[in-house]
């Protein structure tokens, strides 16, 4: 058996707030196999370093907590066929490929840019939806609630048709696989106000690599986060997608 962890799970693990046992101990078999992907490497791009302590301190930091808890087992994806492959490799060595091609980090920035900020005021705005009403939906009544919403709208499109025709827009559209769907729906359950996510400078960009963690988890039998609305965007996903990825949580459902 397989469980992939949320970026957050790796961070508290760092920090100490918790150890690998925990996390184990929360999943029916303690010789589950974690495994690691290119998005827990670009989270770290992101670093800073400061005058305490250099960005490549920081990373070499983060390189020794994956290598402790993934093994180097890494799931490569091939975005020429969007085809995902379980390998051994080095985290180091996964940083050096991918910040050798910086334009996937700029085409990933650009696909939350799927709908422009006046389309999502606009729908927030017609749609009328009571988000403490349908947080409380499971996953399949949310996708029959939000295509209920959009019709009545006039849309003449469903959730996921909406998803399709984004894409289509997109310069890149023909080439997207699922991890790009995947980011579509979580783009449009937060604009539509399902568990929707705190405003932040970076709360867009941040929400790309949930949705990107949820597509690598969708891979394996278990995904560990302490995100809730994360949690509940990627039920949302899995049951679009059928996907039979289990969802759990070190803290509970808080």
């Amino acid at each position: 058996m397989t469980a992939y962890l949320d970026n957050n799970i790796i961070v508290s693990i760092e920090n100490g707030d918790y150890t690998l046992d925990e996390v184990r101990a929360i999943l029916p078999n303690t010789k589950i196999e974690f495994i690691y992907s290119s998005a827990h490497i670009f989270e770290a791009e992101s670093f800073q370093g400061n005058s305490r302590i250099s960005k490549t301190d920081l990373l070499n930091k983060r390189f020794d907590t994956v290598r402790n808890i993934f093994e180097n087992n890494y799931l490569y994806l091939d975005l020429n066929g969007n085809q995902l492959t379980h390998i051994i490799e080095d985290p180091q060595e996964v940083y050096d490929t991918i910040t050798l091609a910086p334009f996937g980090i700029d085409a990933m920035k650009g696909f939350m840019n799927l709908f422009s900020k006046e389309q999502k005021e606009e729908v927030r705005q017609h749609l009328g939806i009571e988000m403490q009403k349908i947080n409380n939906y499971s996953a399949t009544e949310v996708i029959k609630h939000l295509n209920t919403k959009l019709t009545n709208w006039g849309t003449n499109q469903s959730f996921l048709e909406m998803i399709e025709y984004g894409i289509t827009l997109h310069p890149d559209g023909k080439n997207f696989g699922l991890h790009n769907r995947i980011a579509g729906v979580f783009e449009l359950l937060d604009m539509l106000g399902y568990w929707k996510d705190k405003e932040t400078n970076t709360s867009n960009y941040a929400r790309l690599w949930d949705a990107n963690h949820s597509f690598f988890a969708s891979c394996c039998d278990y995904f560990v986060s302490d995100d809730k609305r994360t949690r509940y965007k990627a039920k949302v996903v899995y049951s679009i997608y059928n996907k039979d990825t289990k969802i759990v949580s070190v803290r509970g459902d808080k």
